[in-house]
């Protein structure tokens, strides 16, 4: 699953961008700060991925962020 998921993502947010480009919106504005947190945290989680989360652990994980996310969406279309 993990495999999986690295290159959805990629896939996904180089779709967000060209929609975002295909609306004449131009690229946002990434600080230093927020490539160094993406690096550090792609390395953490890579680690965690491969040496110390079992396969289940992460199945878990990958749920609670999702229902995190769905939770955040119903809450945005309700307020």
């Amino acid at each position: 699953m993990a495999a999986v998921s690295a290159p959805f993502i990629l896939v996904n947010s180089i779709a967000g961008l060209l929609g975002g480009f295909a609306a004449g919106r131009p690229l946002p504005p990434i600080g230093l700060a927020v490539i160094g947190a993406v690096v550090v945290g792609g390395a953490v989680g890579s680690q965690l991925g491969a040496f110390r989360v079992s396969p289940q652990g992460l199945r878990r994980l990958m749920g609670v962020v999702l229902v995190v996310a769905g939770l955040k969406l119903l809450l945005k279309g309700v307020l």
